[in-house]
């Protein structure tokens, strides 16, 4: 019986622990064909595209996606709409496209990417920031206005 309550507490613990960390995302609309993956990460199976949602939790300093390295052969240049980058992952064999935006006062960056190695243009990966864009009402934001 004891360890029955035991085992009660500890699976309503884990449970509460994941709507917390749930919690840390906002409410956000997807265009049709995207699957969520969790963690804010969705892909489109039938596209070949993969879209994330960062924050701080995730990458500690949001700046650094917009960094070039070349110790991880990480490029980024400026995107073809304003305030977004085209991104290249040399390491992962990834490319896309990258913004931040602000949702109730809090900065995530959005990135929809593909595998270096898949039939996708850039334009392709814009066209869906553009619609994740419309859908949510969003704007992004030049990245050296994080800290404001």
């Amino acid at each position: 019986m004891k360890i029955s309550k035991i085992s009660l507490a500890i699976v309503i613990l884990i449970c509460a622990i994941g709507i917390a960390a749930a919690t840390d995302l906002p409410d956000i609309k997807v265009a049709e064909g995207y699957k969520d993956l969790g963690d804010g990460s969705y892909t489109n199976e039938a596209e070949h595209i993969e879209m994330e949602i960062m924050t701080e939790k995730d990458l500690e300093d949001l700046n650094e996606v917009f960094k070039n390295d070349s110790a991880v052969k990480f490029t980024t240049t400026p995107g073809k709409l304003n305030s977004t980058f085209n991104f290249t992952d040399g390491v992962n064999e990834m490319v896309g496209v990258n913004e931040v935006v602000k949702i109730d006062n809090k900065s995530y960056v959005i990135e929809f990417w593909k595998d270096s190695h898949d039939n996708v243009t850039l334009d392709k990966l814009f066209d869906s920031l553009e619609e994740f864009n419309k859908l949510n009402n969003l704007e992004p934001i030049n990245p050296s206005n994080l800290n404001d």
